[in-house]
Parts: structure tokens; sequence; C-alpha cells
């Protein structure tokens, strides 16, 4: 039973008029207070992020098994992953390579980034989506930052060839695509456009592999978040005009998406 204040929270975030009669017209607030109250609606519909809790505890078990040279050789050959390698080795290695720490991340930092980001996109995208968007992410930006140093024009990204035989691992990759797609399919533009500037500025100032990796899985989770958002929206659309039950029959499939706005309204409602 919701109480007088989720709903009028959920009234407020799904009616834009009301929105900006309320608040002020630029507002991270009201962002962040509809990425919890879709939050919220999806943990009352019984997801949890245990996906997001058992990564931060894998990569916790990979960074002490690495700290007490237990397994160390079968663990390092399992998930080093460098420019240099094979690419049929890089690909076998790459999922494991999301769990090893990063030279720039401390190990709290990255079990933080997958406990949160991880965990908020299974409970608002679903879990699958989550795992694809991840995977895409990491996969993706780790071949074209491949391509692009063994370019000839990576120089013009701050890339040396020396880079290539820097080690390329962590979960900064994975968690920048899902987070582009959270925030693109909740429709929080301010605090994607927050996170596009910020990771371009860092890659601006600090060239190097992880400027173009975070580059370029902003934008395959933005892509995602356009997607999801697009589909999610049509098949809303055709819910709502499914009145006969053979139209309602064509449609099913689709309710596997739902959208953002959809889940607000359905807090609205509770």
């Amino acid at each position: 039973m919701s109480t007088a204040s989720d709903t009028n929270d959920a009234a407020v975030a799904t009616k834009p008029a009301l929105s900006q009669n309320t608040l002020p017209r630029f507002t991270l607030t009201r962002e962040v207070d509809r990425l919890w109250l879709l939050a919220r609606y999806g943990w009352s519909r019984g997801a949890r992020p245990w996906l997001g809790v058992a990564t931060a505890l894998a990569t916790v078990l990979v960074a002490v098994l690495l700290h007490v040279h237990l397994l160390r050789a079968e663990l390092w050959r399992s998930g080093d992953v460098y420019a240099t390698l094979p690419i049929t080795s890089e690909l076998v290695r790459m999922p494991m390579s999301l769990l090893f720490p990063t030279a720039y991340l401390p190990l709290w930092a990255a079990c933080a980034q997958l406990l949160v980001v991880v965990g908020l996109g299974e409970l608002i995208l679903g879990r699958w989506l989550t795992i694809a968007v991840a995977l895409i992410g990491h996969a993706g930006s780790t071949l074209i930052a491949r391509v692009v140093l063994e370019s000839v024009h990576g120089h013009v990204f701050g890339l040396t060839p020396a880079l290539a035989h820097a080690l390329d691992t962590g979960p900064s990759a994975a968690t920048t695509a899902v987070g582009a797609c959270l925030l693109v399919a909740a429709g929080m533009n301010r605090c994607t456009l927050l996170l596009s500037v910020a990771l371009i500025t860092a890659a601006i100032v600090v060239p190097g592999v992880d400027g173009v990796e975070h580059a370029a899985a902003l934008a395959w989770g933005v892509v995602a978040g356009v997607v999801y958002y697009a589909v999610a929206a049509r098949a809303s659309i055709h819910r709502r005009a499914a009145q006969k039950p053979w139209i309602s029959r064509l449609t099913r499939p689709r309710r596997t998406f739902k959208s953002p706005r959809s889940a607000l309204a359905g807090m609205r409602d509770r």
C-alpha cells in the first residue's frame, strides 16, 4: 500500500507540466527522485539486485586470490587482456577480465560500481538486458580501443604503441554502458549530459586507453538506452490500444519491455 507522498512523487515524475510548475526548470533532484521511484517499483515487483551483489563479491574474491598468490597463474591466464594478444585469446579472456582489478581504480570503488550500477540496472531494466548491455559495453569498448591502437591514427586519441602492452581489465566500461543505458531509459537527460561531459573531458585531459574505452562504452550505452526507450514506449502505446482479445494476444510478447514511464504510472496507481 503506497502512501500519499509516494503517489504525489509519482504524479510529479510522470506529468511534465506539473513537474515544470512545481520545480525549477533545471534540477537534478527530480531526476534522482525518478530513479529512486523506479528502483522501488522494481523491488516491489520482486526484482532483486543479486547480479550486482554476485559480481561485486566475485571481484573481491579474485582480488584476494591474486593477493595471496593462490591460483595466481591460472587466474591471470584466464583474464589478463592486452591489445598485443591474438584476437581469439583476447575474446576468450574478456569475460573474466571484467572482474580483474585495474591500476586506476581501488578495489572498493570497483565493487561499488558493480553493486550500485548493475544492481540498479537489474531493478529497472531487468537482469538479462543489464547483462547484455554490460557485456556489449565491455567487449565493444575493448575491441574499439584495440582497433584504434593498431591504426595509424592512434596518436590523435593520445594512444602510443607502448599502451598495447598495458593491462586492460576492470569493470569501468561495463558499468559505464549500463549506467548510460539506465539514465537514457529513465529519461534522466541532465544526468546523461553530465556523465557524457565528465567522461569526454576526462578522455581529453588524460588521454589513454581508458578514455577511449569509456567514450566507446558511453556510446554503446546511450544507443542501447534509446532503443530500449523507443521499444518500451511503442509497446506501451500498443498495450493501451489493445482493447480486443486478438490484439492483446498479438501484443503480449512486447510486454517483456516495460518503460520507466509506465513503471512510474504503475506506482502512482498503487
